[in-house]
Parts: structure tokens; C-alpha cells; sequence
């Protein structure tokens, strides 16, 4: 990744400023991560809960930047695309599988990509 990284970035900051506004600077912060362990925690446990909950809120920035390009692709250059899709593919994948797991939801191919799931 070069540096477009931080433009990508940026660019989907200001975009959910825009869309947001003082609710945008809650991207990335941990305020959400409570309310899914509190909302898990009577089927999963405290802990399992507050583990999955940290999964599903650790990429909320890469969440952030998808939405904005879907929103607003004709904001983005070619070059920001492809870093954020690499830093979104490098980082959510093993959190949603991660948080999958803990909820006792198996990992399967179902589109028949040829996965392969190291123990």
C-alpha cells in the first residue's frame, strides 16, 4: 500500500463528517463495542461477548471506507480504491471469522472458492 493509504482515509472521514457529523468521530472508538457484548452477553457469556464484540468493532474505519465508496465512488482515485479494498481484505477477514467462531458459527466455502481453513 502506498500512499493513498491516508487518502482513502481521509477521504471517507470527511465523507461521514458530511454525513454524520459529530457521530462520525465515533468510528474506530469502542462505544459500539460495549452495547454488542451487552446485547450478546445472555447467549454468549461476559467474556465470549465482549470477545466478539471486539471482532465485529475492530475495522469499523474499513466498514467506514466501503460504505463512503459505495456512497461516493466518484470521490476516489483508482489507486486509493485498491489500497483501501487491500487494507479492508488484509484486515476484516479474520475478525468476521474470528467473531463467527465464538458465536459458534462454522467457517465454511460456500461459494466454492477453494478456502482453506488453517486449525
Amino acid at each position: 500500500m502506498g500512499e493513498a493509504t491516508e487518502t482513502f482515509r481521509q477521504k471517507a472521514k470527511s465523507i461521514f463528517l458530511e454525513l454524520a457529523r459529530e457521530r462520525a468521530a465515533r468510528l474506530g472508538v469502542n462505544g459500539a463495542q460495549d452495547v454488542i457484548a451487552a446485547a450478546l452477553a445472555d447467549g454468549l457469556g461476559l467474556e465470549r461477548a465482549a470477545d466478539v464484540a471486539f471482532h465485529l468493532s475492530d475495522w469499523a474505519q474499513d466498514a467506514a471506507f466501503l460504505v463512503a465508496l459505495h456512497l461516493f465512488p466518484e470521490r476516489f482515485a483508482a489507486e486509493e480504491i485498491r489500497d483501501g479494498v487491500l487494507a479492508l481484505l488484509i484486515h476484516v477477514p479474520n475478525h468476521i471469522a474470528a467473531g463467527a467462531h465464538l458465536s459458534g458459527w462454522p467457517i465454511r466455502d460456500v461459494f466454492n472458492v477453494g478456502l482453506k481453513l488453517d486449525d
